[in-house]
């Protein structure tokens, strides 16, 4: 959810799928069970699902038990709290990574921790480095299936226009966010098909000299935006 919106996670289901793999979605699981043959689990709904295997995905949680145990501040949801400087609340402790609760919320990607880093860096030789928040843009492959977000792809941005090219039968889903003019780029989503990434992501920011639709939608196919 952090990286992909609606549409652009039922595109993903479906190519998902196309693999073999079945997809439940909201299914909240209540209990795990043993059985002769392996593990039931029973969702919120009653329903069953016998397998053989039970994998949790707990995503990154930060490991922040030496901080609580030096009684160092910490976020509502973990990670040691630092400020602008990536300082703690202790004096010369800096914090950094996966660990830090940086501008309100801890950050799951490796690039944060790198800005992070080099603010340290900077700060331990005099200068006046600020971490406000770090770009959240990504590429990965989910079941080999591309998958990539960049810049304002929520569409958070006052005013913001979304174009969206969908192809359900060839599994693609596009998104552009840009400006209330269309003058300027702000981000988007690719799924099934992210080779406009590396072109795209560092046009964020920038003034577009042509039409949006031309980025993502198939040449020939006319796509204009509305």
């Amino acid at each position: 959810p952090v990286q992909v919106d609606a549409g652009g996670g039922e595109a993903l289901r479906r190519l998902v799928e196309d693999l073999g793999v079945q997809v439940l979605l909201g299914a909240s699981t209540q209990e795990i069970a043993p059985t002769d043959d392996g593990l039931r689990l029973t969702f919120a709904d009653g329903s069953t699902l016998d397998t053989d295997m039970v994998v949790f995905s707990a995503g990154i949680r930060p490991a922040d038990a030496l901080a609580r145990a030096a009684e160092l501040d910490t976020g509502e949801r973990g990670g040691v709290t630092v400020d602008v400087g990536c300082l703690t609340s202790a004096p010369d402790v800096y914090a950094v990574g996966e660990c830090a609760s940086a501008v309100g919320r801890t950050w799951g990607l490796v690039a944060p921790g790198y800005a992070m880093a080099e603010v340290v860096v900077d700060r331990l030789l005099g200068g006046t480095g600020t971490f406000e928040g770090a770009d959240l843009s990504t590429k990965l492959k989910c079941l080999g299936i591309d998958v990539a977000s960049f810049g304002d792809a929520f569409a958070e941005t006052p005013g913001a226009l979304e174009l969206v090219w969908a192809d359900p039968v060839q599994g693609v889903y596009k998104k552009l966010v840009v400006s209330d003019d269309a003058k300027l780029l702000l981000g988007g989503i690719l799924v099934g098909d992210a080779s406009a990434y590396a072109s795209l992501r560092p046009l964020v920011g920038s003034s577009l000299t042509l039409n949006p639709a031309d980025l993502i939608a198939p040449s020939g196919s006319g796509a204009t935006l509305e």
